[in-house]
């Protein structure tokens, strides 16, 4: 039976790596539905979601990964929601469904076989604003149908306050996403800079978002480093997109500091892995990155003004001290998220009835 569901899963990593189960019980089984996820040709893909997957198996919880292949959109859906309600039909195989993205938990959420654990991102509970700020039909659509599910799955994870408000579910958890600190760690900046060829002297700002996404605010960021170079501060902005996550942590750890300039976010990823570079921080109020920071020294938040961002970012640039950051952001060390996460399937499944279906965010 197992080989089956395997050969059929065509999973996007390898779920044969199971591990020890603890005490007498069997771990608990998860099927982790995402519509993206790390490969060799797109490193960059939503690694997050690989990362919580290993800290999960790490943690002693089995888990596929059921990635469609991939192709146009609405074959992409179609296939996995054939896949899930395949995968579920079997009651007592899977503990849980636990989803990433509005859509995706939509999949989820197609069999009534097995729990649903939402986890929703950012931009489909916030909307995917343009350059203007307003958000685009799609959007709204996307935004409306991730509502509608939090009042119908059996358990909600968002990333920030912002997020739970937004979702109408009282009881939504925020749960942000962890950290790798085996991987994000800090490293002499001279050696990181001789890694990437980058000169020893220089001043170096880091963008490490997709340029060519509006909501990232690159044309900000490049105009707060043109004030900056005004003020007599020569300095490069460098972006480093679509790259694997050791060349991430390389790059971090290469430069001065990290700016951020986007509309709206979540729990931005890369503001995390920053500080657990001890790397100083600027950025605009988006997400969560005012309670991230709240404790950390040599980072800013800042309006969306090229001139306050000069100021902040020259500020940061002049610091001859490492940031605290990694210390202050030991609660998101990816292990530590893992422990939440488990504490939500155990919740979903010790109060949930068999009988029982809809609503269970009330």
């Amino acid at each position: 039976m197992h080989e089956a569901i395997e050969a059929l899963t065509q999973v996007a990593d390898a779920p044969n790596q199971r591990l020890a189960q603890h005490s007498r019980e069997r771990s608990l089984r998860v099927l982790m539905v995402t519509g993206a996820y790390p490969t060799p040709t797109r490193p960059h893909w939503a690694p997050f979601i690989k990362s919580q997957v290993e800290s999960l198996r790490e943690a002693g919880v089995q888990v596929d990964v059921l990635q469609p292949r991939p192709g146009p959109t609405p074959l992409r859906y179609l296939e996995a929601a054939m896949r899930v309600l395949w995968l579920t039909r079997r009651r007592d195989y899977y503990d849980v469904v636990h989803a990433h993205y509005g859509l995706w938990c939509l999949i989820a959420r197609l069999q009534w076989r097995t729990p649903v654990v939402a986890a929703f991102l950012g931009d489909d509970l916030l909307g995917t604003p343009t350059e203007d700020g307003t958000l685009t039909p799609l959007s709204r659509l996307v935004v409306r149908v991730s509502q509608w599910l939090c009042q119908h799955v059996d358990a909600v994870i968002v990333k920030s306050d912002e997020m739970r408000r937004i979702s109408g579910c009282a009881s939504a958890m925020v749960i942000p996403n962890g950290v790798d600190f085996d991987l994000f760690r800090p490293m002499p900046r001279d050696q990181a800079r001789e890694a990437l060829g980058w000169r020893q002297d220089a001043y170096y700002i880091l963008f490490a978002n997709d340029p060519r996404i509006p909501r990232k605010g690159y044309s900000l960021a490049v105009a707060a480093v043109e004030r900056l170079r005004e003020r007599g501060l020569m300095a490069e902005l460098v972006v480093a997109n679509g790259l694997p996550q050791p060349d991430v942590a390389l790059h971090l750890n290469a430069s001065n500091a990290l700016i951020l300039t986007s509309l709206t976010e979540g729990s931005p990823n890369v503001v995390k892995e920053a500080m657990a570079c001890n790397v100083p921080v600027v950025t605009t109020e988006a997400g969560d990155v005012r309670t991230l920071l709240s404790l950390t020294e040599g980072c800013a938040v800042c309006p969306r003004d090229p001139d306050v961002i000069a100021a902040a970012l020259e500020r940061a640039l002049r610091r001859d001290t490492p940031t605290t950051g990694r210390h202050d952001l030991a609660y998101l060390d990816r292990r530590v998220v893992a422990q939440r996460i488990i504490e939500v399937y155990q919740c979903v499944l010790h109060q949930r009835l068999p009988t029982v279906q809809g609503n269970h965010c009330g």
